[in-house]
């Protein structure tokens, strides 16, 4: 909040100082929230990193700047450009963590200009004004969250994964599926939008994009476009009657939309339905400082958000789909990897358990993104025995078990009892139930066992059980 607040100052003086319109004020305050959920993510990898994120901001700023005005101009010229940029941004992600990271980067000044009240404005000596503001957001987000890490204020994220030779791929990439389908989500919203609401199109194109983006399956999907809906009804009502209670102008108004955004962020890891209640809630406090009011502008934003998610949701159903239980399986597959070289590197490599720590982090996390949509599975469907949903906490448990070992806390004789036995919860699961005859399961620690490396122990045995083998059946293992 304090990079959103510096970065809000320094585009409205810059803005003051050089006559500029209002819409680059936005910009900067915009920008530094997108930034920070992207940068506090992962450490950068490299300076080399570092310098790239620092470079491709201004200059995706200033791109997203001239296709706007290019919407404004030539509609349909501009909305293909639009949805080819960010179809393009998902599509790199199969060239690595960079290219991954920068196609998020490159998203973020695009968005802006769905959730801006203010058209960008004419003329192309406007053009670099928004380059030197999309600089000075990065530069408070960096420098905040540089401070905060330093001081220990906030913990500093894991870094990304090593860099890995990319599994070959059997038909196409799922960064390629998830790069068609935002393009058809977003070309069906932005044609349906400009003809439905022609005024306020970017209400369904920004609610497509949002519950299609980070697609995880079908399921994951489904489950954004809930909370989605759940969380903009909430929003839009709440924040539309306290926006009819403000003159057009009154600063009281952003006031409250700043009192919001530290609500939503601070809430949005509990639910993303917190969330997309308080970016709907922002959205109607912005757009009604700069006029729209009505209780009229009610249903109609509810309405393009609910046609926006649902085009989101179909798409992701027909459109080369991304089955929920593959993304499942490779998260699942992966944790256990980085959790077997953990326990490699412990006994042969000591010098590589910080790297392999992070890896399991990073593993974890990707795991958990997951897990949302299978509990809601669950609800729908009844936790029967061997869902995955309770598969996802018995890795987390492990996982955080072995983060939680002192280092030389297990013997050698222990640690390679440990990975013997994940060994052979990884062979069971990828030859089926019936391998259990060929290694024996996992033992119970002994009662005068440490209590860190206990607790190991007793989440290896509660990882290779029957339900750990019935939830591998129903995600379609063999």
């Amino acid at each position: 909040m304090v990079a959103t607040l510096g970065s809000w100052l320094s585009s409205w003086g810059i803005a003051s100082a050089a006559g500029l319109a209002s819409d680059v004020i936005v910009l900067g305050t915009i920008l530094p929230v997108t930034l920070s959920q992207l940068v506090s993510r992962r450490t950068p990898a490299s300076r080399w990193e570092r310098w790239v994120r620092l470079a491709a901001v201004p200059l995706v700023a200033l791109a997203a700047s001239e296709v706007g005005a290019l919407i404004q101009h030539h509609r349909w010229y501009g909305g293909a450009a639009f949805v080819a940029v960010l179809a393009l941004s998902i599509w790199v992600r199969r060239f690595g963590a960079l290219a991954t990271s920068l196609g998020s980067l490159v998203s973020m000044p695009f968005i802006v200009l769905l959730v801006s009240p203010v058209a960008p404005a004419p003329g192309h000596e406007h053009t670099l004004w928004p380059g030197l503001i999309g600089l000075v957001a990065l530069l408070w987000v960096v420098l905040l969250q540089e401070i905060g890490w330093r001081s220990g204020f906030v913990r500093r994220p894991p870094p990304g994964p090593r860099e890995t030779p990319p599994r070959p791929a059997r038909g196409l990439r799922a960064s390629t599926k998830m790069a068609i389908q935002m393009g058809v989500g977003l070309g069906v919203a932005y044609a349906l939008g400009t003809w439905w609401f022609p005024q306020h199109w970017p209400w369904m194109v920004l609610s497509a994009f949002v519950v299609a983006s980070g697609n995880r399956g079908r399921g994951d999907v489904v489950n954004k476009g809930l909370l989605r809906l759940a969380g903009a009804l909430v929003g839009t009502a709440g924040a539309t009657a306290l926006a009819n209670a403000f003159a057009t102008g009154n600063r009281w108004a952003v006031v409250l939309l700043f009192a919001v955004m530290v609500g939503s962020v601070w809430l949005r890891p509990l639910s993303y339905a917190y969330w997309a209640a308080g970016v709907t809630a922002m959205l109607a406090l912005l757009h009604g400082y700069y006029g729209e009011h009505g209780i009229g502008l009610l249903g109609e934003r509810l309405e393009g958000i609910a046609i926006g998610a649902a085009i989101a949701v179909v798409v992701a159903w027909l459109v080369v789909p991304v089955r929920s239980r593959d993304s499942f399986r490779r998260r699942l597959a992966d944790a256990l990897a980085a959790i077997s070289e953990l326990l490699t590197a412990q006994r042969t490599h000591p010098e590589d358990v910080a790297d392999a720590r992070s890896d399991l982090a990073y593993a974890i996390t990707q795991l958990e993104l997951v897990e949302p949509a299978w509990r809601l599975h669950a609800r729908v469907f009844g936790r029967e025995p061997g869902h995955p949903a309770e598969l996802v906490r018995r890795i987390v448990d492990l996982g955080q078990a072995l983060q939680s070992v002192p280092p030389y806390a297990a013997g050698r004789e222990e640690q390679v009892a440990w990975a013997r036995q994940l060994g052979s919860v990884r062979k069971r699961l990828r030859a089926g139930a019936g391998a259990g005859e060929a290694e024996p399961s996992a033992t119970e620690p002994s009662t005068d066992a440490p209590k860190d490396t206990a607790t190991v122990t007793e989440a290896l045995c509660a990882l290779d059980g029957e339900l750990t083998r019935e939830a591998w059946l129903r995600l379609g293992g063999a």
